[in-house]
C-alpha cells in the first residue's frame, strides 16, 4: 500500500501513474480534492524561458498534456475543459518594449510565435482595449479547468481500484525501527509501507516529519470569476496583462482572473480591494469586462521551500517517506512529466529519472 497525503494536482496525478504501474494507493485529503492552492488556479500551461533542468522539464510536460488529457477523460468519462486556442500577451504604449523584448527572447529560444498589431490584431481579438496597440501571440499555451481535472482524476483513481478519502486530517507519521509505517489522523491510523507526502501548506502540521523536511512557506494567490456570456464570450484566448495578471477564459462562459502573489499570507479572504484590482486587470484588456459581475472570489495559499525549487525524494533518515513538494505556480504544467517518473523512483529508486533528476533527493 502507498499512502499518497494530499488530494491536490501533484498528489492526484502521483496516484494516478502509481496505479498504472499495479500499486495499491490510497489519496487522503484534509478537505477536499481540488481543493487548495489546486482550486484557486487559473491552469494555464506556459514553460519557463531561460534552459536548463527546469526548462527541459517543463517543455517535456506541455508535449504531453493532449495525451494525459484524453487519457484522464477517458477513464474517469469527464471533461476537463482544456483549452488549446492560444495566449495573447498584449502591449500598451508604456510597455510595449517589456512586451516587444519578452517576443524576442522567446523567438530566439525557439518559440512558435507572432507578432500582431492592427487589422490582424482586431480580427483575432475585436473586444480588445483600443489602447492595446499590439499583441504577441503564443500558439502553444493552452489551458485546463483545474477544478474538473482534479475530479476527474480522482474518479479515475477510484474507477482503477484506489481509495479516495476527503475530510481526514494527518496528525502524524508513524514509524517503528526507524521506518515509516504509516499515518495517524483524528479517526485513526492507516498503515502503508511507503507514504509520499503531497500536501503543500498541510505538511507544516504533521507531526514526527524528519528535519530534513523543511517548513514551507505561504504564498497566497487570490483569483475572481467573471460571469460573460457563454455563447459570446469576450475572448477565446488566454491574455496576460503586463502587470502580469492573466484572462482565463473557461468554456462554461466565466472569465477567471488572477492570481495575486502574496507572501506569508495565509488568510484565505479575498478583500474587495484585492477584488476589484484584479477586475480592472480585467477592464484594461477588455473594457467590456466593467459589465461583468464578480461571481467568485477565490485563494489558495501555494506552499514553498527556499527559494521555490522543487523538492521530490525520499527521507534519509526515515525510510519509507517521499516527498513531493514546492510545486508553486507551476504545478499544473508539470504534473503528468513529474508524476510519471516519480511513480517509477517510488516503485524502484535505482529507475532512470532523466526529467526529474537534478530536483531529485534519493536518500
Amino acid at each position: 500500500m502507498i499512502i499518497i497525503v494530499g488530494g491536490g494536482i501533484a498528489g492526484l496525478s502521483l496516484g494516478w501513474h502509481l496505479i498504472k504501474k499495479g500499486q495499491k494507493i490510497t489519496v487522503i485529503e484534509q478537505h477536499h480534492v481540488g481543493s487548495g492552492a489546486s482550486g484557486a488556479a487559473s491552469a494555464y500551461l506556459e514553460p519557463r524561458l531561460g534552459s536548463g533542468a527546469m526548462r527541459n522539464l517543463e517543455w517535456a510536460a506541455i508535449k504531453v498534456w493532449p495525451e494525459f488529457v484524453a487519457e484522464i477523460e477517458q477513464a474517469s468519462g469527464k471533461k476537463i475543459d482544456y483549452r488549446s486556442n492560444g495566449q495573447l500577451r498584449p502591449a500598451f504604449a508604456d510597455s510595449l518594449d517589456m512586451v516587444r523584448n519578452d517576443a524576442e527572447t522567446r523567438r530566439a529560444q525557439g518559440w512558435n510565435l507572432q507578432w500582431l498589431e492592427g487589422e490582424k490584431l482586431r480580427k483575432l481579438a475585436p473586444h480588445l482595449s483600443p489602447h492595446i496597440i499590439a499583441a504577441a501571440y503564443l500558439p502553444d499555451i493552452h489551458w485546463l479547468d483545474g477544478r474538473l481535472l482534479c475530479q476527474a482524476l480522482a474518479t479515475a483513481i477510484t474507477n482503477a481500484g484506489g481509495t479516495i478519502i476527503e475530510g481526514e486530517k494527518i496528525i502524524s507519521i508513524m514509524d517503528q525501527a526507524g521506518q515509516a509505517t504509516g499515518i495517524e489522523t483524528r479517526h485513526g491510523q492507516f498503515n502503508a509501507k511507503r507514504i509520499v507526502l503531497s500536501s503543500a501548506m498541510g505538511t507544516n502540521e504533521i507531526l514526527n516529519l524528519p528535519l530534513e523536511i523543511p517548513k514551507c512557506r505561504p504564498v497566497k494567490g487570490s483569483i475572481i470569476s467573471l460571469e460573460m456570456d457563454s455563447q459570446h464570450p469576450l475572448t477565446p484566448h488566454l491574455l496576460r496583462h503586463p502587470n502580469g495578471h492573466v484572462a482565463t477564459p473557461r468554456g462554461d462562459g466565466r472569465l477567471l482572473v488572477g492570481s495575486t502573489h502574496e507572501d506569508d499570507e495565509t488568510s484565505t479572504t479575498v478583500s474587495a480591494e484585492t477584488q476589484m484590482h484584479l477586475k480592472q486587470s480585467a477592464i484594461d484588456l477588455l473594457p467590456d469586462a466593467a459589465n461583468l459581475t464578480i461571481t467568485e472570489a477565490t485563494s489558495g495559499i501555494r506552499a514553498l521551500i527556499g527559494d521555490g525549487t522543487l523538492r521530490l525524494g525520499v527521507s534519509k533518515t526515515l525510510p519509507g517517506l517521499y516527498y513531493s513538494l514546492s510545486h508553486a505556480g507551476a504545478g499544473y504544467l508539470r504534473a503528468p512529466a513529474i508524476a510519471e517518473q516519480f511513480a517509477d523512483f517510488i516503485i524502484n529508486p535505482t529507475s532512470p529519472c532523466p526529467l526529474i533528476d537534478r530536483f531529485l533527493h534519493r536518500g
